[in-house]
């Protein structure tokens, strides 16, 4: 397709999807439209309005880079549209796709330069332990903190003795995963420091991709099969300022260390490691499952877990990893406060 038709269609897909967006959002805000008296309501009418007008506004951005010089443009174009698919509803999933591809496939009538591929940096060796302590590390953890073994603890009875239980279990856990990899993480984020765009770059593209289909399986479940998955409910019911702390600094440090450094270790392939480790972390945020539905999210959790894993094996640096999933939870904590706050 060449690069009239490209701009034509983006920028048709864009009004439409946009007026949509708008009139969709009034009909909510003059209540015309209660999504709060459907079983499968998700957050507050406010809040999807507001989630609304914010795809208009991203989308009104984007036109003038489209129309201007859209090549030239084309990451903004394409972190615009990813932002309006995250927000939106299925009309943005399905234009934020469309254009995406449109702008990252070959245009036939432009002869795009070539740029230089930036290469990540080789990481210096470090000491490792020998894999059988990496491999009882992490069993241990995984008997501890993330099987039925967890209710041999007392039962909290109060929310202080519940924050108290948890901040133990995850104490137990940074101590056990974070010793032994210290050496590799103060290389990594040396490297990761000193080279942050070039881990960027490498990075977004490949997991921004999989987070598409990621958004899409995610969605599908919520609004035909289930409502939000039993791990989110947990954490809906948590205090806000306890629920961003843990999602945003503890989760990802102690979970990549885990499903991603240490699991490395011990399973030298790249395919049965990425295969392992997705299966393992997708299994593990339903074992709170109470029905068959919930179950079905192990779907969008182990492709997130195969995001994961995959820049792991890309990279082999752990720090990008935790970025990339501070990154992906900073999001989500954002979206819930605003779902709570309104």
């Amino acid at each position: 397709m060449n690069l009239k038709n490209k701009k034509i269609l983006i920028l048709l897909l864009t009004i439409i999807v946009s007026t949509i967006d708008l009139a969709y959002a009034i009909c909510i805000f003059t209540g015309i439209v209660n999504l709060e008296t459907s079983e499968n309501a998700l957050i507050t009418n406010n809040s999807q309005a507001l989630f609304l007008a914010t795809c208009v506004i991203i989308n009104l951005i984007s036109i003038p880079f489209i129309r201007k010089n859209m090549l030239e443009h084309k990451k903004t174009i394409i972190t615009l549209n990813l932002i309006q698919l995250f927000l939106g509803n299925l009309f943005n999933i399905i234009s934020g796709i469309i254009n995406i591809t449109l702008i990252s496939t070959k245009t036939k009538d432009i002869e795009e330069s070539k740029k230089e591929k930036n290469e990540l940096p080789i990481l210096e060796e470090v000491k490792q332990h020998n894999k059988l302590l990496y491999f009882i590390i992490f069993v241990f953890i995984l008997i501890i903190c993330y099987t039925p073994a967890i209710n041999l603890l007392p039962i909290p009875n109060t929310k202080i003795a519940t924050i108290i239980t948890v901040s133990l279990l995850y104490i137990i856990q940074i101590v056990s995963l974070v010793i032994p990899m210290i050496a590799e993480l103060k290389r990594d984020f040396i490297a990761f420091k000193n080279n942050f765009k070039t881990y960027i770059s490498n990075m977004l593209p490949r997991f921004g991709i999989i987070l598409i289909v990621y958004a899409i399986s995610n969605f599908l479940i919520v609004y035909f099969v289930a409502n939000i998955s039993t791990n989110q409910e947990i954490i809906y019911q948590w205090p806000i300022y306890i629920s961003a702390f843990i999602a945003i600094i503890i989760a990802p440090l102690t979970e990549e260390l885990m499903f991603r450094g240490f699991m490395k270790k011990f399973i030298k392939n790249d395919i049965l490691f990425i295969l392992l480790s997705s299966l393992i972390f997708g299994g593990l945020h339903v074992t709170l499952a109470d029905s068959f539905s919930q179950l079905l999210f192990i779907i969008p959790y182990s492709i997130l877990g195969f995001a994961f894993s995959l820049n792991y094996v890309k990279t082999r640096n752990i720090v990008s990893n935790i970025f990339l999933h501070c990154a992906w939870n900073s999001i989500a904590i954002i979206a819930m406060i605003i779902t709570k706050l309104i």
